[in-house]
């Protein structure tokens, strides 16, 4: 039998500047229970609606971030969260490892690891240094950059989710580690479907993110007024919130698609398993990625992909028969999804798909890789 590996006396004060949405079970959540059962303790300050919450060794506190600069009034109240919470494990004799996420958490990272003495580990999850204009607009885009090369040379350590990223910090003398993102556990039971996907004359496209510019939902919009021409019963199903939600219905309104478009707000993982579970097609229209968990999570419920060009996904999906690319333009994506519904893959790829990324993204693996690094980072 095997046994439970024993915490290390660790504690894991991570802030995040990603604003989460108004859940309290989502992969956040999952991930880091199971990496404090492993360290010893995880503390928890991420953005997003207010909540307080205690799950065994997992602590969260989730407080509101505003736009812009507005966003240092969060960080000084993380900073002053964050040290308060080192400072405790420190008095309880354990190890401190601070963990930052996003520019305004690695703002309020680096601040806390001065503060406290100890080291800070540096998450990446964005190609920062190739990000199109599109995405967030020059002056954003520059400070960004800067950014994630100042505060790199200030971490003890990097982690990048996907080869893309950690090469283009490696071309600024800024060595990663790279462990990519991980499935839960409930993506390793297969979904119940009433039939294969594209097996129906009204197909379903589904797709999951933040609304942000950099997700490219215009983008997808477009390409569906595009496609409702020769397939007008083809319907989209957008799950998640966002800045961009009232822009991004307004444009579905100018193009005719409110009744082949729904946009489904935020949904806990086992929404999203559900609506998956209906979908014919799943597609990420993003203008850049790291390596995006929805396109494992689509993969490992054996639903064919259609996903841009961007970011760690073609490396990521290389050999993934089931998985079209195409760039990240509104005809490319329409081109894109007329082929996949010429000629879907069968149910023998979408299930070989499935069991490589099962055996590769695994939960447990990946867990056990971050508890490593983080163990790393704690001896520097």
């Amino acid at each position: 039998m095997t046994t439970a590996p024993q915490p290390i006396g660790l504690t894991a004060v991570t802030i995040s500047g990603f604003r989460q949405a108004d859940v309290d079970d989502s992969a956040d959540f999952r991930t880091w229970a199971a990496l404090a059962g492993r360290l010893g303790r995880a503390e928890c300050i991420w953005a997003g609606p207010r909540l307080e919450c205690r799950r065994g060794p997992l602590h969260v506190h989730r407080r509101p971030r505003r736009p812009g600069p507005r966003s240092l009034v969060w960080v000084a109240g993380s900073v002053r969260i964050g040290v308060r919470l080192a400072r405790a494990a420190q008095r309880r004799g354990e190890t401190v490892v601070v963990n930052g996420g996003e520019p305004w958490g690695w703002l309020a990272a680096w601040l806390v690891s001065r503060i406290v003495r100890c080291p800070w580990l540096m998450d990446i999850h964005g190609d920062y240094l190739s990000l199109p204009v599109e995405s967030l607009g020059r002056r954003r885009r520059a400070v960004l950059r800067v950014a994630v090369v100042f505060f790199g040379r200030r971490a003890s350590a990097r982690r990048a989710v996907s080869r893309s990223i950690a090469d283009s910090l490696k071309e600024r003398g800024l060595p990663c580690t790279e462990v990519p993102p991980r499935l839960l556990p409930v993506w390793q039971e297969p979904l119940k479907r009433d039939r294969p996907p594209l097996a129906a004359p009204c197909p379903v496209l589904v797709t999951v993110g933040r609304l942000v510019a950099s997700k490219g939902f215009d983008l997808l919009l477009t390409a569906l007024a595009e496609l409702i021409r020769t397939q007008p019963a083809i319907r989209l199903r957008v799950v998640g919130d966002g800045p961009l939600r009232d822009r991004l219905t307004d444009q579905a309104a100018r193009l005719g698609l409110s009744h082949h478009v729904e946009f489904l707000g935020a949904r806990g993982v086992d929404e999203v398993r559900s609506e998956l579970s209906r979908a014919d097609l799943f597609v990420i229209s993003s203008r850049d990625e790291g390596l995006p968990r929805t396109l494992l999570e689509a993969a490992a419920a054996g639903l064919p992909v259609l996903a841009t060009a961007v970011g760690g996904i073609p490396a990521a999906a290389a050999g993934w028969e089931t998985v079209s690319l195409v760039d990240a333009d509104a005809a490319a994506i329409a081109t894109g999804v007329r082929r996949v519904l010429a000629d879907p893959p069968g149910e023998g790829k979408l299930a070989t798909v499935r069991d490589h990324v099962l055996s590769t993204y695994g939960f447990d693996i990946n867990i056990e890789a971050l508890a490593a690094l983080f163990q790393d980072v704690s001896a520097k």
